[in-house]
């Protein structure tokens, strides 16, 4: 073989080994952004919102991150289908062939994270767990879309309930399952939705402008029938969370997590 086709033949040898390389990582990008759907907020993942309380320090605490901390959030849980261990910064393939999908989901991020600021009871010492989807029969059978919290005092109308965020009240009223209920659309588009209440702290109407920690009512157990009914179930309140999709679907999401984060931000109240 002659030095000049030594030479070549090294040459196509290195644009195969070249091409393979490129094409092994357009493979690799590709399938990392395989989890990014348009209906991803539609997925049980999703829906979950299992996001540490420690991650939520690290994230909008700490300092460790300056840059805007839900497009980190976004990144983070799409990098670990949406059960993150730790922070993952790395969006550069999102950006690259899903950007509309990927700024679509921050969206949706932000609209549930990123005006949180108080726990919604006015109180330290209350409870709740995770009944996500748990089952429920009254008006048909159906799933539990929300977390429920409990005082130690099972008085109807004792604990105040206070607005996570600032926002606009967008309805207010008695409906048959949540009693009388208070829903509030956050400045990034989320919407709280507060029921069995006992009573409102004000005359709200919607279109009224809240501030986050300012409250709304008092927790009960209004609902389950015609308006007025109460005592079908035991004192609590009853928080669930949603986003919209720009189609106009309403999805709800798992306060369980969102309530974990917050659980050291209580507003003081002094109690008569």
């Amino acid at each position: 073989m002659t030095s000049m086709s030594r030479s070549s033949f090294f040459f196509v040898f290195f644009i195969l080994i070249l091409s393979n390389s490129i094409l092994s990582c357009i493979s690799f990008s590709r399938s990392t952004v395989s989890v990014l759907k348009k209906d991803c907020a539609a997925s049980a993942d999703f829906r979950q919102q299992d996001l540490s309380p420690e991650l939520y320090r690290q994230l909008t605490e700490s300092g460790l991150y300056p840059s805007d901390w839900c497009d980190l959030l976004t990144t983070t849980m799409l990098n670990s289908h949406f059960h993150p261990q730790h922070i993952s910064p790395d969006n550069t393939f999102y950006l690259l062939y899903k950007k509309d999908c990927y700024l679509q989901l921050k969206k949706y991020y932000e609209a549930i994270w990123r005006n949180l600021q108080y726990f919604p009871v006015a109180s330290d010492d209350i409870s709740y767990e995770d009944s996500w989807m748990d089952s429920r029969t009254y008006g048909g059978n159906r799933h539990h879309e929300g977390t429920d919290l409990f005082g130690p005092v099972s008085q109807s109308g004792y604990y105040p309930i206070v607005s996570i965020t600032d926002g606009i009240v967008e309805q207010k009223g008695w409906l048959p399952l949540g009693g009388y209920r208070i829903g509030i659309r956050s400045d990034s588009g989320g919407y709280f939705y507060y029921a069995h209440l006992s009573s409102y702290e004000e005359d709200f109407t919607p279109g009224d402008r809240v501030q986050a920690g300012e409250i709304l009512g008092f927790m009960g157990n209004t609902g389950y029938g015609q308006e007025g009914t109460s005592g079908m179930f035991p004192v609590h309140l009853h928080l669930g969370i949603y986003i919209t999709t720009p189609e106009g679907q309403e999805i709800s999401v798992n306060p369980y997590h969102i309530l974990q984060c917050l659980r050291k931000k209580i507003r003081k109240c002094t109690y008569y």
